[in-house]
């Protein structure tokens, strides 16, 4: 691959025309069927696109410049931690089960790191890049380009995830070997997760290019590879048409840029987003939340209570949090250990526990994080504000580096 060429001009690289292009010549045969009250929907056949396969994200500060084009068009931004290519996907009239598969390795990065796959339509995806590339107020007082700023839009996570500790790199190591439990047989060789797209398919149909981007937070020059795939499995019933809901992109405080700061407003403030709806509609909110940072006694190991409101009134609050992280065991080879004591029977034991497997905000090394479904209600038209708050929130300190990752995006039922 070569990693030496530089880039050119991001808006050189929409891809809107292939996907015009790829209806054409397609013979489509309309069967007849009798319980079709609305018309049949044409059929283009399922589609799958292989983002990635195996590719290095990996921090290399050493890049000149910090970004580099690769031959399959992806772009290495963030010396390499972030990866981001422009894809197109066909127009289906018929509803698809759509999935994104995704397989990781550490390559040499024994931690467990905060990644996520996400995507841009358009022209926020260009004005994303070029911002990058420019290195543009991705640092500001308002945490820039988390909430939507005209042009700027935050990203829509497809699939947030923690990495493992070590998995594939550290598997096969006499080390790993002499700490394996005896509740696990043998060391994984990787991680793989799926995520159910499918309620992003209008919004996937509505853009002609995706910018589809992959991060991780690593700081090792060995980094991670990565593989993932876009399956969208077409319905086979003629009368199966397209939903025609709408996606709309609200929020997102991942450290998505080169020099953006980690999250840390909410002990002193509430995030608030305000939108406008053009029509009365039912709203639903997908939410996204982790937890991180502060040692033992931080946001990361402590439950911190959540609270959704919506033009001032609460539509839910709950507490996230992941108790069943030893599930995962047998993908972290080179988790730590911390010694816990307990009573049983009268006698004081001592048993060593795993990193891995304490209870998180809502994570788990090795594991995906799914989004919460929260219902806003049936909304009017005109300007709406929605809050998020985490009262007991502990602040960035310069021995606790607490801080939240969230995201969410709105769905819009069609009228």
């Amino acid at each position: 691959m070569k990693e030496d060429r530089l880039v050119g001009n991001a808006h050189n690289h929409d891809l809107g025309f292939m996907k015009k292009g790829m209806l054409v010549g397609v013979a489509i045969t309309v069967l007849g069927w009798a319980g079709c009250q609305s018309g049949h929907a044409p059929s283009v056949g399922s589609h799958h696109t292989d983002i990635w396969h195996k590719a290095a994200v990996k921090f290399t500060p050493g890049i000149h410049p910090d970004s580099v084009q690769l031959e399959d068009g992806t772009y290495r931004l963030d010396a390499g931690r972030i990866l981001l290519k422009p894809i197109v996907v066909p127009d289906h009239a018929r509803r698809c089960d759509v999935r994104l598969n995704v397989t990781v390795t550490s390559a040499g990065d024994p931690w467990d790191k905060s990644g996520t796959l996400f995507a841009m339509a358009d022209k926020a995806g260009r004005e994303y890049l070029g911002r990058m590339l420019e290195g543009d107020d991705a640092d500001s007082p308002r945490f820039a380009g988390i909430v939507r700023e005209g042009d700027r839009l935050p990203a829509l996570e497809w699939m947030r995830f923690i990495t493992p500790f070590g998995v594939g790199h550290f598997s096969h190591t006499e080390r790993a070997d002499a700490y394996r439990p005896a509740a696990v047989a043998a060391w994984a060789d990787s991680v793989s997760w799926q995520a159910d797209l499918s309620s992003l398919q209008p919004w996937m149909a509505d853009a002609d290019t995706l910018w589809v981007g992959a991060y991780i937070d690593t700081w090792t020059a060995e980094g991670y590879a990565l593989s993932a795939r876009l399956d969208m499995r077409e319905s086979e019933l003629p009368c199966d048409w397209a939903p025609s809901h709408a996606i709309s992109p609200l929020f997102n405080t991942t450290k998505l840029a080169h020099d953006q700061r980690p999250f840390t407003q909410l002990p002193d403030s509430a995030l608030q987003v305000s939108f406008d709806l053009e029509h009365a509609s039912d709203v639903d909110l997908l939410f996204l939340t982790t937890g991180h940072g502060g040692h033992a006694g931080g946001d990361e190991f402590t439950e911190q209570p959540h609270i959704v409101m919506m033009d001032g009134d609460t539509v839910d609050a709950w507490t996230p949090w992941r108790n069943d992280c030893g599930a995962f065991r047998r993908f972290n080879p080179t988790s730590g250990f911390w010694p816990s004591t307990y009573v049983l029977g009268g006698d004081t034991l001592e048993e060593r526990v795993a990193s891995s497997d304490l209870s998180r905000s809502n994570w788990c090394p090795g594991d995906q994080v799914k989004p919460r479904r929260i219902q806003l209600g049936h909304l009017d038209a005109g300007h709406h504000t929605l809050t998020v708050a985490v009262p007991d929130a502990q602040r960035w300190t310069e021995e606790e580096f607490n801080f939240w990752n969230l995201a969410g995006w709105l769905e819009i039922q069609a009228r």
